[in-house]
């Protein structure tokens, strides 16, 4: 992790503080980094630190991750209008938003209600599918979810780094340590509240405006987009394109680091306006 990147807060709406690491000062293309549920934003500094020479880097905390505030439900709660605010307090000129998991359903409601605003946009397994599956259910996941969170808490981060390393050895060991600390930071009050009311992914995608890459691993992996809905997706996108990453699962980016960062690099250098 670089000495030089800047750590900060931001207030948006309902006094929501959203911490935050910087790479640069705005003197570059901005990239805006959204992490899946129960990372934080340090999540993405392997991918800032070999993207920084080209690009301003911003990895932020989502609300009740991280060092950002804690849930309180007598505020909104509302990922998507939290990054608009982000990106609005911040200043950024048309970002490049990239999001994992949540962050993807983040980054791809933020694009479908600010189509203006991105200049380009990447979606690493966004929780997109056909399977239904009730609120019921959805509510009970989410419980025991929350259940296994409050178990790894009362384990160190070492305690975590290792049994992450033995349960997923193809995993990136650059990012563990940061991934383990950031599951005893999320407040456990957010499976209380997540998800929010979905809209249909034909929806979001249709209404997406700017150059999007989807980037999926194997289905059979752990892998929630499949090959045939990610295609569909593209002609949905008024500007798709579609990745496919073998041997990775859901966490593409974790389990085959390089090919990820090559595709994504390519990509921005072509799509994003510099």
């Amino acid at each position: 992790m670089q000495k030089d990147w800047t750590h900060d807060t931001i207030s948006i709406t309902d006094e929501i503080e959203l911490f935050y690491t910087r790479t640069g000062n705005g003197d570059k293309p901005p990239i805006v980094l959204a992490h899946g549920i129960t990372d934080n934003g340090l999540c993405w500094h392997q991918f800032a630190s070999d993207m920084e020479a080209d690009y301003d880097l911003i990895m932020y905390d989502a609300y009740g991750h991280g060092k950002s505030s804690r849930i309180d439900s007598a505020i909104r709660f509302d990922l998507s209008e939290n990054l608009f605010d982000l990106i609005t307090a911040l200043k950024l000129n048309k970002p490049s938003i990239l999001g994992h998991s949540m962050g993807a359903a983040t980054v791809a409601a933020f694009a479908a209600s600010h189509p203006e605003i991105p200049s380009t946009v990447v979606l690493e397994d966004p929780p997109w599918t056909d399977q239904k599956v009730s609120k019921a259910a959805m509510k009970l996941t989410m419980q025991e979810w929350k259940q296994r969170n409050l178990k790894n808490k009362q384990k160190t981060v070492k305690e975590l780094v290792k049994l992450k390393k033995k349960k997923s050895p193809n995993w990136e060991e650059a990012i563990l340590e940061e991934w383990a600390q950031s599951k005893h930071d999320i407040d456990p009050e957010f499976f209380d509240h997540f998800p929010e009311n979905p809209k249909k992914w034909r929806d979001l995608a249709k209404a997406i405006r700017v150059p999007t890459l989807i980037v999926t691993g194997d289905h059979d992996l752990g892998a929630i987009v499949t090959p045939k809905l990610g295609l569909e997706a593209v002609k949905l996108l008024e500007k798709g394109e579609f990745g496919h990453i073998s041997s990775a699962g859901h966490c593409v980016r974790y389990e085959q680091y390089r090919p990820y960062h090559i595709m994504i690099k390519i990509f921005l250098k072509r799509s994003m306006p510099v």
